[in-house]
């Protein structure tokens, strides 16, 4: 049996040995056939056995030709952190020391989830160095060791393989995708507006000034620059930005419900993402930032801090939180984010909405944060029950479900009017948007001067 399963190690590039190639299989095959052949007008044991032993010796003397482990050096060239749903390129840098050109097959000790493909087969030059890329698609977040690198080698003449084990340990974290929080640092602007959304003027009323501009329609009289006006003999107005400084305090929920499978992901990733975005926004604005990761207990806290150096602190913190298949205990995250931030912030819990929709014993302990601290909760929108909404029905069966979806979104509705007017707001956005509209929601806020 530890036999049987040596060889199967060595068959699926998980041990070191020699292996008998296609080519070896191909030419015994044929041996057979023209001996059997042959056995039908002259057949002699001797003459079975010379032949045999012959071609035995021929295939050995090609074993020798195999190179040891001492002619070749192998090295990884792989980054420390990955982002999710991007491919990126692998480098193995091979040194052949032999005198003659090898031809090798190779296999890296990736996870499965990082989707990679290997090239076929490929040639090394004698006394070079050669350098082999394949690329890799990571799919799951986590903290992962890659470790072995298996290289299997021809022989001259193509009959054996010799399988050699190079062992190079790496830790290679996946972090969450950041194209979204890429797309707002390069133009905030822009990345609202591709989203349907703009950043609104401040309202007239305290702020930080900014600069001094043109004076154009619509803009408050009161904030012309007269001095400035009377200088350049051009009307001049003052601009002024929401003030700096302020705290957001983002829960990110790893509950049962936040495992939904979605197109791209989970709930969970879209809201890792999401919360991401969110932060760099408001740290580029120059507030400060906390995160709490919670389920059943708090998996994960970053204490507040600013300026854009502690996205890279959340991110460390947060890239590797995983569902749990438990109930969240909302109760410990509020009461926990309420002993850590003192001050007056804005809450921004990504959650499943349908949990508070259908269960009102959340409300209470939420009111009494609502008197201290400004609390969104924002989740994802249920897309079947979108598409269900949308269909236009061609029978009856179509025209039921679509009744129902209508109940069922009224229902939502109305739970979502009524917890707004205890002051907590909810949102929902399709899983693309997400990101987009958390942003959104943070720029409204600040530009109604409510923080």
């Amino acid at each position: 049996m530890k036999s049987f399963k040596s060889w199967w190690d060595r068959l699926l590039f998980r041990d070191k040995g020699i292996l008998p190639t296609k080519r070896l299989l191909y030419l015994f095959s044929l041996f057979t056939v023209v001996v059997f052949l042959i056995s039908f007008w002259l057949f002699s044991w001797i003459w079975l056995i010379v032949i045999t032993l012959l071609g035995i010796v021929f295939s050995l003397l090609d074993i020798f030709q195999l190179p040891n482990k001492k002619e070749m050096a192998v090295f990884r060239d792989i980054p420390n952190e990955l982002e999710r749903y991007q491919e990126q390129d692998v480098l193995i840098h091979i040194h052949n020391e032999s005198t003659y050109d090898l031809y090798i097959r190779l296999k890296d000790n990736v996870p499965p989830s990082f989707q990679a493909v290997y090239p076929c087969q490929h040639r090394l030059k004698k006394r070079a160095v050669t350098k082999i890329s394949y690329p890799i698609f990571p799919q799951v977040r986590g903290k992962y060791f890659v470790q072995n690198i298996y290289i299997r080698v021809k022989s001259i003449l193509g009959l054996w393989e010799k399988q050699i084990t190079f062992s190079q340990s790496e830790e290679i974290k996946v972090i969450p995708n950041l194209s979204e929080t890429k797309r707002y640092l390069e133009n905030a602007q822009q990345y609202l507006l591709h989203e349907g959304m703009k950043i609104r003027k401040m309202r007239s009323g305290p702020g930080e000034f900014a600069k001094v501009r043109h004076y154009a329609v619509g803009d408050d009289p009161r904030k012309i620059n007269w001095r400035q006006s009377a200088k350049l003999q051009e009307v001049m107005t003052n601009e002024f930005e929401p003030e700096h400084g302020k705290y957001i305090t983002i829960l990110i929920d790893c509950g049962r419900m936040m495992g939904v499978e979605l197109e791209d992901g989970n709930r969970l990733e879209k809201s890792v993402e999401a919360a991401l975005t969110v932060a760099a926004a408001a740290l580029d604005n120059g507030d400060y930032v906390s995160v709490i990761a919670f389920s059943k207990d708090i998996q994960a806290v970053v204490p507040a801090g600013k300026g854009l150096e502690h996205l890279q602190t959340i991110l460390q913190t947060i890239y590797a939180v995983q569902v749990n298949p438990q109930e969240s205990n909302y109760a410990l995250a509020i009461q926990y984010a309420q002993s850590m931030q003192k001050k007056r912030s804005m809450l921004l819990l990504f959650s499943d909405v349908q949990t508070f929709i259908h269960e009102d014993y959340h409300l209470h302990y939420m009111q009494k944060l609502r008197r201290k601290h400004l609390f969104f909760v924002i989740g994802i929108q249920d897309s079947l029950l979108q598409k269900k909404l949308e269909i236009s029905p061609s029978s009856v069966s179509e025209a039921m479900e679509k009744s129902l979806a209508q109940k069922q979104y009224l229902q939502q509705k109305e739970t979502m009017l009524k917890w707004q007017k205890h002051g907590l707001p909810m949102l929902e956005a399709p899983a693309e948007q997400l990101a987009a509209t958390a942003v959104s929601q943070y720029i409204n806020t600040l530009n109604r001067g409510l923080l």
